[in-house]
């Protein structure tokens, strides 16, 4: 997490739960009038105090923005443990996570939407544009954890899970926006099968499969 942003939070107190008021505001303006749109006084209305409330609890715009993020990270990374409760091998996580992120997504489209706003917003600020880093950190370590968390994988193939988390974030990353433009269930589904195959082909060759490929057999010395 980069410094400043650090400082920046812990500077303002968190009296009363104010701060997580006005990031939830926050969240739903951004969400009905897009992240370019919103103001901090359009914040501060919806959120039910003054401007000058809002500037005590927050610098600016863009660390409101980072604890926006932030707070859609928390709520995906619970739905995603509660769903992913149960045991499960690394063949079946990856076509069942792919598909329920994608499930949630389509319940709730603004939230994508505005995560991809966040994204080229603070970019436009280079004394921001390491929360778009810090963002795609954050979303992609969702992934990562999920397929960390499988029956059939270890400490020891933490580097070949990056990798194969990498190529998963992007590749999905690339499929959703397609469908936000699109809006083509059908062409996103097909599309899903696809890289599922792919990564699961991948998994196969540089973790699972090679694990069993070093298991001696029984009997054998």
């Amino acid at each position: 997490m980069d410094k400043r942003v650090t400082q920046k939070s812990l500077a303002r107190p968190n009296s009363d739960g104010r701060r997580e008021q006005i990031v939830a505001a926050a969240l739903k303006v951004m969400i009905a009038d897009g992240v370019y749109n919103t103001t901090t006084r359009k914040i501060a209305e919806a959120a039910g105090v003054n401007v000058a409330t809002l500037h005590y609890h927050f610098h600016d715009k863009e660390e409101i923005i980072f604890n926006a993020m932030e707070l859609l990270a928390s709520g995906y990374r619970e739905t995603l443990a509660k769903r992913f409760s149960e045991p499960q091998t690394l063949h079946d996580r990856i076509g069942d996570l792919l598909k329920f992120i994608f499930s949630e997504i389509e319940k709730g489209r603004g939230e994508q939407l505005v995560l991809q706003e966040m994204t080229l917003y603070v970019l436009r600020f280079p004394h921001a544009e390491h929360l778009a880093a810090e963002k795609e950190r954050e979303i992609q370590s969702l992934y990562l954890d999920s397929l960390r968390a499988t029956s059939d994988v270890g400490p020891e193939d933490d580097t070949e899970l990056i990798r194969l988390t990498n190529f998963l974030y992007a590749s999905f990353v690339g499929i959703l926006n397609q469908w936000l433009a699109t809006r083509n269930r059908e062409l996103l589904l097909r599309t899903t099968d696809d890289l599922i195959e792919a990564a699961r082909t991948l998994a196969a060759d540089r973790i699972t499969g090679r694990r069993a490929r070093k298991k001696p057999l029984r009997g054998k010395r």
